[in-house]
């Protein structure tokens, strides 16, 4: 979804984290639940506070409509542009993530021909938001502006690829969800929902069998270097 310039004014972008890695967690539509569901188990807001909202896969979902003002940053809400990208610890962000977060951010800064800066919640904010240094990952400068080269044209990424573990029936978490993706690029049709379920381990052995691998059911070294 390319990025088309709203018709409101727009002087600054600020950058979220969503404060869970819970693999359920990982979808726009859960934190508009978050924010639309009645107090005091949501917010109570209208629509969710966030613009756009990126998963730990780099797939990059739409929030609140560009043309309204977001509810993210209180009392600095106005003129800008709020995106969160999924995830609490820094060390499980995603360089699917940065090169998405990088990619929308340059296509608002070509659109306003540089005139915007980029800022983090905790600028405006007693929160440590977002935890992962995304000053770092855009190239920004003091001023916020983006004068350096992001991290995708860098050769030290901030943050590595998701850890491939041994994968068995009943794991769940951000290893499993990769495991699905890669399953439904050959051919599979599962829910990328992080939990290896019945589904998610008929559909291994089926990729097993269909490379001459062990037809176990386990996800090892093997098996992940065969899906790549």
């Amino acid at each position: 979804m390319p990025f088309q310039k709203p018709q409101r004014t727009v002087e600054r972008v600020f950058i979220h984290c969503s404060a869970s890695d819970h693999p359920h967690h990982d979808d726009v539509d859960v934190m508009r639940r978050w924010h639309t569901d009645p107090k005091p188990q949501g917010r109570g807001w209208r629509d969710i506070g966030y613009h756009y909202f990126i998963r730990k896969t780099g797939r990059l979902e739409e929030g609140r409509p560009l043309e309204e003002t977001p509810a993210a940053q209180a009392g600095h809400n106005t003129r800008t542009i709020a995106i969160c990208v999924h995830g609490l610890e820094n060390h499980r962000f995603t360089g699917h993530q940065f090169n998405a977060l990088v990619k929308l951010c340059k296509e608002i800064d070509a659109a306003y021909e540089s005139q915007v800066t980029f800022h983090g919640h905790r600028e405006v904010s007693s929160k440590s938001c977002p935890v992962f240094d995304f000053a770092r990952v855009l190239g920004l400068s003091e001023d916020g502006s983006m004068t350096q080269p992001p991290i995708t044209d860098r050769e030290d990424p901030v943050s590595p690829e998701l850890e491939r573990p041994v994968l068995r029936l009943t794991d769940r978490g951000d290893a499993v969800m990769i495991l699905q993706i890669l399953l439904n690029r050959h051919g599979a049709n599962l829910l990328e929902d992080g939990i290896f379920g019945r589904g998610t381990f008929e559909a291994v052995i089926a990729y097993q069998v269909d490379k001459g691998l062990k037809p176990d059911g386990i996800v090892g070294p093997a098996t992940w270097g065969s899906l790549g």
